[in-house]
């Protein structure tokens, strides 16, 4: 009875805090200046580049469509708890990250008329300034204090992009004042980097992999608005950190031929 017991206590859900306002708040305004910002920047590109001004939105319009589309999936799941994090619950949250990682920067590079405006530096930099908004890992520690997400995950996640936030500046202005790739090339990788750290640790103590088991686990995360990190801000900037890669040494292979 007493072995029944714990294996009845063991496939118990963590119950999940709710978020506190003022970082929904800020979490959620990130996440449409992002939805925005792309879509805005692109379209100045192509008009730089000598496009019709309705040429000019159509790769803004579609793009605008796609992350708005985006963003409500994202949102939505929670409301009808896809992503739910519990004990036998397949991880889809974990499914639909390496999804996104792996089909957006494919995506975009088979899209000749976009990736034709990204090759330009001005437009790499001005996209790159949403990177600064990596400084928002720091509600990591706010929710750690408040009991609602482990310190194993925390820590490292906050620190990481935060330094990855405040550096972004150094990239961006690499881009426009220098014709080296080295620089911004070297901070995207620092910032997959801190991917490959924050999501592995995020991942490892949700409750549906439970690799790692902590007190609290990582449950926050399918939930809204903490959902936006694994299923929309993060895969965003993974895939704008591997274009920036790819067009960069392109660029330079290119500027060598």
């Amino acid at each position: 009875m007493s072995r029944n017991g714990l294996v009845e206590e063991e496939a118990v859900d963590h119950p999940i805090p709710d978020v506190p306002v003022t970082i929904t708040v800020l979490v959620v305004s990130v996440a449409v200046v992002f939805t925005v910002w792309v879509p805005v920047i692109m379209y100045r590109a192509a008009i730089r580049h000598g496009r019709s001004i309705s040429e000019s939105l159509r790769p803004a319009g579609v793009l605008l469509a796609v992350f708005a589309i985006w963003f409500g999936l994202s949102a939505g799941c929670t409301r009808v708890e896809a992503f739910h994090d519990g004990p036998d619950r397949p991880p889809w949250l974990v499914y639909l990250f390496f999804a996104l990682v792996i089909i957006g920067p494919i995506a975009v590079a088979r899209w000749s008329s976009l990736d034709e405006l990204l090759a330009d530096r001005r437009t790499l930099a001005e996209l790159l300034i949403t990177q600064t908004a990596r400084w928002l890992g720091c509600v990591f520690l706010v929710l750690e204090v408040g009991g609602q997400l482990p310190g194993f995950f925390a820590y490292p996640a906050a620190f990481g992009d935060i330094s990855v936030g405040v550096t972004a500046c150094v990239a961006v202005i690499a881009l426009i004042w220098s014709t080296s790739a080295s620089i911004p090339v070297a901070w995207s990788v620092l910032g997959l980097l801190d991917f490959v750290g924050a999501v592995g640790t995020g991942f490892l103590a949700s409750q549906a992999l439970a690799v790692v088991h902590t007190d609290p686990p990582t449950s926050a995360f399918t939930q809204w608005p903490m959902v936006l990190f694994p299923a929309y801000l993060v895969p965003f900037s993974t895939i704008l950190h591997i274009t920036t890669i790819r067009v960069l040494l392109t660029n330079r292979r290119g500027g060598q031929d």
